[in-house]
């Protein structure tokens, strides 16, 4: 792979690989290990007939985390990632209060529910893109997707968040 090819796909996609990582170990070094190793594996072995880099990415470094998973008995927890500092101060308290209850509705949910939002608002792939990387059909992903919102949304109002 052209050097340069892989530098700009490392400064796309390494923000939503770690955002997925870290969602599903909660822990941000052992995510941020396990997304230089999945982009060590592309830099060496990429295939040449992949369409989609980014679905490619997200189901090594999804295997990558279930075989961590395995071998270890239980992960570690971190807290939710940090937020800029870039409004005022009343805002940036606001939208971290926010941002922690999101995390919090999310942490409640169970893991497969938690993976497909991450990877899909964070990570933001496409219902084709899940079903590649998650073994599914697309339409089996539209339905986990509207039912995995319906119990984040729940999740949420339980905690006083009402949409």
């Amino acid at each position: 792979m052209d050097k340069d090819i892989f530098e700009a796909l490392y400064r796309r996609y390494y923000a939503p690989a770690l955002l997925y990582a870290q969602g599903l170990c909660r822990s941000r070094h052992l995510a941020e290990d396990m997304v230089q190793e999945a982009f060590c594996r592309a830099w060496l072995s990429l295939p040449d007939e992949v369409t989609s880099f980014r679905g490619w990415l997200f189901r090594v470094l999804r295997n990558l985390l279930i075989d961590h998973q395995r071998r270890q008995k239980h992960l570690s927890a971190d807290d939710p990632p940090e937020q800029a500092d870039t409004h005022t101060p009343e805002n940036v308290l606001l939208h971290r209060e926010d941002a922690a209850a999101l995390y919090r509705a999310l942490e409640r949910l169970p893991d497969a529910d938690r993976e497909l939002l991450t990877l899909h608002c964070f990570a933001r792939l496409t219902a084709a893109e899940l079903a590649d990387t998650l073994h599914m059909t697309p339409a089996a992903v539209r339905q986990r997707l509207h039912r995995a919102r319906t119990r984040l949304r729940q999740n949420m109002e339980e905690d006083g968040y009402g949409f």
